[in-house]
Order: structure tokens, then sequence, then C-alpha cells
């Protein structure tokens, strides 16, 4: 069965079509498709039932350099409002249409194929992945379909994005503040040891990890607005509740159940975020999502300095407490608030989307990862299956694991700055402009990486800094010195982390299923089973240098930069691959993505290739 794929139209509206390899005779029929319009013309052969796209090759006339010819040649005019893109692929040895036995049944407004060799007028190549647009859009041409996807993006930007930042800022906030706590006195008070501090640190992310996979197939089939904002509703219940305990079990509870709340969320909006955003769109916007750890990191110590100097003994309470009552407060007002910005799926209604928006939302997705639909009819046992079966998985699971563990001080940040000499209110305000210098790191880094379309060295080369200031800090005698070796940590090792997950949600685009596991599976591995061993990397007998904790965290900084430098070079390989098969072999590419299976989408399949 030849394959096929979709075609262009040049700027007159002529499709040309040719086929380029040796075929068995036969005979094809070119009829009007009746159940999908909007996807172009069918190839019925022999009578077969399946659906095909026509593909086209074009050669450049070696007579003629300043135009394109192409044999046998077949001009489909008037093809009502469809359009396509310019297929510039070369190939140097047509095969005649009379040689393959091929007809064509005659139908107004088609021309009969001509058999000579014909030149037609340069037009200039469009992208070579594009797909019809879908009815409710074929009136669009040009500037208007660019300014329709334009504005599609800024409401994105100005009510999704600033959504989720602001909650995904009351994450870290309500994960973390513990940190702070412990410097605002919390383990004097509940009389724990240093060990059984660590220990709620680690507790929380067996939570963290149990509800993780199960969320990620649940939030396939529900509205994520309100799944999201319920989920946010409940850490910050759970978080004023850390105030009102009085020994180290009911801490170890809260933190427990901390963990299972907070689980959902960061795959959970990382997953709606891929079906709203295209590919090149996703590392500035993650980088701003990131950059709300860095912001709460930041803020966190200025609130607790804050809390500290003024709190303490408040209504009889210490200032530790009224920070788990103040930042828990207001994650539930937020959540509350922020809802109505979050929409669910492109072609579900949200009262700041058009209905152009969201069927332009669904098509341009499908058109970026090869023709397939963000759906499909398999069960949510089926994505997991598959998800385990592609290896790239594995190689993203130890990439994030090395990049936690490279990032293992946050949570130990406040006593690493204590270490400096500080009393416990400068202590809170040290640790603020690292991490604001981090997010600015973060951001330029994404945007580049964004720009130039690569992943490997951009996130290799931060990791270089980390690994020096890890260094700096465990050798460097000054204090000037250490407190500088902490900017080089922090920038380093979490400017690289939104290009992980943005890279993941690239490579492992469809079906839903499959990548809403993936991002729960690379989190769980990453944010979660990593803190088993980092919360207790830091203790307290190995102040001020914590030779252990910088020698591991130098070490994961090397095996994330080499990791990250071997996806980069097997997906190099994969794109060869497939750009092989279709030069070659005439295969489809978008049937190459793994876990897809056939039949999924209704448009034809174009081409994918995988950034790196």
């Amino acid at each position: 069965m030849p394959a096929f794929r979709p075609v262009l139209e040049s700027k007159q509206r002529i499709i040309l079509v040719s086929f380029y390899q040796p075929l068995p005779s036969f005979a094809a029929e070119l009829s009007p498709p009746h159940s999908t319009p909007d996807f172009g013309y069918l190839a019925d052969i022999h009578g077969c039932s399946q659906q095909y796209h026509i593909r086209v090759w074009l050669v450049a006339n070696p007579r003629q350099s300043n135009q394109w010819c192409m044999s046998p040649s077949m001009y489909l005019s008037k093809l009502w409002n469809i359009h396509f893109t310019l297929s510039t692929a070369r190939i140097s040895d047509p095969y005649h249409l009379s040689k393959l036995g091929m007809t064509v049944s005659t139908m107004d407004g088609i021309t009969q194929p001509k058999q000579d060799v014909e030149t037609v007028e340069f037009v200039k190549p469009g992208p070579l992945q594009q797909l019809p647009l879908p009815r409710e859009l074929a009136h669009l041409e040009g500037e208007g379909l660019v300014e329709l996807e334009r504005g599609l993006v800024r409401r994105l930007d100005s009510c999704l994005l600033p959504a989720v930042v602001i909650l995904f800022l009351m994450n870290i906030l309500d994960r973390n503040n513990i940190a702070n706590a412990k410097i605002a006195g919390l383990p004097d008070t509940l009389g724990i040891s240093n060990t059984q501090y660590n220990t709620c640190l680690m507790i929380f992310y067996v939570g963290y990890i149990i509800t993780q996979i199960p969320s990620n197939l649940i939030i396939t089939k529900v509205r994520p607005s309100l799944y999201i904002g319920f989920v946010t509703a409940a850490w910050g219940i759970v978080s004023m509740c850390q105030a009102f305990t009085r020994n180290f079990t009911g801490l170890l509870v809260c933190r427990l159940v901390l963990g299972l709340v907070e689980g959902p969320f960061l795959p959970g909006v990382f997953f709606l975020m891929s079906c709203w955003y295209k590919r090149s769109e996703l590392p500035p916007r993650i980088a701003l999502l990131y950059g709300a750890n860095m912001l709460a990191s930041a803020f966190g110590g200025l609130i607790a300095a804050g809390i500290v100097a003024r709190m303490e003994g408040k209504l009889g309470r210490p200032a530790w407490e009224w920070l788990f009552i103040i930042e828990g407060s207001m994650t539930i007002a937020i959540a509350l608030l922020v809802i109505p910005f979050i929409p669910d799926y492109p072609g579900t209604k949200r009262w700041w989307l058009q209905d152009d928006h969201q069927i332009l939302a669904d098509w341009r997705l499908q058109n970026e990862n090869a023709g397939l639909v963000d759906d499909d009819p398999q069960s949510l046992i089926w994505g997991l299956k598959q998800a385990f079966l592609d290896p790239k998985l594995y190689m993203f699971v130890i990439l994030q694991m090395a990049l936690i563990t490279a990032q293992s001080f946050n949570n130990f940040f406040p006593s690493i700055v204590g270490t400096l000499g500080y009393d416990d209110t400068i202590t809170l305000l040290l640790t603020a402009p690292p991490y604001a210098f981090a997010f600015i790191c973060s951001l330029i880094i994404s945007f580049h990486a964004a720009r130039k379309q690569e992943r490997g060295y951009h996130i290799a080369i931060p990791l270089a800094f980390a690994l020096l200031g890890n260094l700096l800090a465990m050798f460097v005698p000054t204090t000037g010195g250490r407190y500088f070796s902490m900017f080089l940590m922090t920038a380093g090792s979490y400017s690289p982390y939104n290009l992980c997950v943005s890279w993941l949600s690239s490579t492992l685009p469809r079906p839903k299923a499959k990548r809403a596991t993936s991002l729960a599976l690379v989190n769980l591995m990453g944010a979660g089973v990593a803190h088993f061993y980092t919360s207790y990397m830091f203790p307290d007998s190995q102040k001020p240098r914590y030779y252990a904790g910088g020698g591991v965290m130098s070490g994961a900084c090397l095996v994330c930069a080499i990791t990250a430098l071997g996806i980069k070079w097997h997906l190099k390989q994969q794109n060869a691959e497939l750009e092989k098969a279709e030069l070659e072999e005439g295969r489809m590419a978008g049937e190459a993505i793994a876990g897809q299976e056939r039949g999924n989408s209704p448009g034809g399949v174009v081409s994918f290739h995988y950034v790196h």
C-alpha cells in the first residue's frame, strides 16, 4: 500500500502531485471527502476505506534554476477553502503517472492530468508541517490567521499563565515554610531532634509521590480547573493545621497529608499547559511558572523575616505558628479567586476565550504533533503501559532525579545561610537575593533556549556553574566568597528545571494519557523519590561546610549535565532516522511517535521532529 502525505497549495491554489517511488500497478480515484471535509482529498485504493493523504515532492529543474519542475504533474484547482503548505523535498527520479497505471476521475473544477514535464512559477515555501485549517477557520488567510493565534496566546498569557504561577508560588511557599519555621524556633517548641525534623521533610515526599500518577490519570477525565482549585484549597487547609501540632507525631502526620494533596498540582499544571501551548512556546512560560519556585523561596524568606520580627508572642503563639496560619489562609483565598481563570481543554467553553480561539488551540497542537489529535479512545492503563515502554522516559527520569539532587539544598537553605554567622532576621533576609538572581537567570536561559530551539546545552552549561558553586561553598574560607557561591548554586541548578519539563512534554507529545503519565512519572521520581535521601544530606553535625551534601550535589550536577547531552545526541539520531524514513522509504514520520496507535487522528500525518 503506497504511503501518502498532505500536500501544499501555492498562492494560485494549485496542488502539485507526484509519486516518486516505484509502485505496483493500481488504480486510484481521487474524490472529495464526505466525513472529514477539512482534511483534503481521500485516496480510495482498491476499494479500501482507509484514509490517506496525497504525497507531494518537487524537484529542481536543472535547466531553470529559478523555477521548480515536477514530473509527472497533476493540477488540482479550486479546492474550496482548503489550505496547504508548500513541500520542497528533493527527489531525483520521479516516476511518470503513466507508468503507474493510475487513472483520475473527472470532477468539476479538476483538470485532466498532463503527462509531460511541467514548470510552475516558484512560490516561497511555507511551514513544512501544516494540516488543513478546520472548516470554521477556513475563511482566515495570512495575517488573519496570525492575528487570531496572537490573540489566543495573549489570552492564555493573561489568564492561564498568571493563575498557575500564583498557585505554584503558594505551593512552594506552603511546602518549604517549614525551613523558615525551623529558624523561627519550631524544633525547640515541639522538642524534636534534627533527625526527626529531617524525617518530617522526607515524609512529605512519601505522600507527594503516592498521588502523582493516579492524579494525572484522573485529570485527563475531569475538569482541570475545578480539580486544581480543589487540591490547592486542600493543601492550604493542611498547611494551617501545622500551626496546631504539639509534638513530632502531629507534625509528621500533617506533613504526610500535605504531600498527598500537593502532589497532584505540579504535574497536572505541566500537563494542562502542554494542552494549550506549542512546543516552541512552552520553555519561556514554564520558566515563568517555575520562576514561582524561586520567587516563593525569595519572598518566603522576606515574609518569614517580617513575621519573626513582629508576630512573636502575639495571642500567645510563637512566630512559627503564625507563619503557617498566615500563609495557609492566603492559599485558600487565592485558590477560590483564580479558578475562573484556569481553562479546561481546547474545545471547552471558558468566558475569556472565543470559539475561534478554542478551535485554533486544538488545531495548532494537532498540526505541530504530526496531525495526531490530543485525545484517544484508549484506557488510562494503556497510556501507562505506553509510557513505560518508551526508553526516552527513563532518560528523563535520570535527568530529573539528578537535577533535583543538585537542588537538594533548598529545604536547608536558611540553615546554610545561617552558617555565615548572622542573627535569625538577617539570615532570613539573606536567603532572598540568591533566589531572585536564579529567577532572572532562569528567564534569560529559557527565552534563549526557545529562540534557538535547543535544550541540551542550555541545561548542561548552567549545571557547570552550579558545580563551581558547590565547590566554592565547601572550600572557600571567606564569608563573602561563600555567600557568592550560594548565588551560583541556586542559579545553576534551578535555571535548567523548566527546560527539562518542557523538553519532556515535547518529546513525548501524544497521546494525552501517555503524556500525562510520563509527566507524573518523571515528577514522581525526581521531585519525590530523590527527596527520600536528600532530606538527610545536611545534618547539623556537618556545619558549616556540609561536605557530604556538597559532594553529592556536585556529583549530581555532573550526572545531570552528561544525561542532558546524551538525550540531545539520542534525539538527533531519532530525527535522522525520521528524515531517512521519509526520504528513502516514504513512511510517515508521525507513525514513529511511540505510543500512538493508528487511526486515532482524523487528519493526515505530517512530519514530526524532536527538539534537542
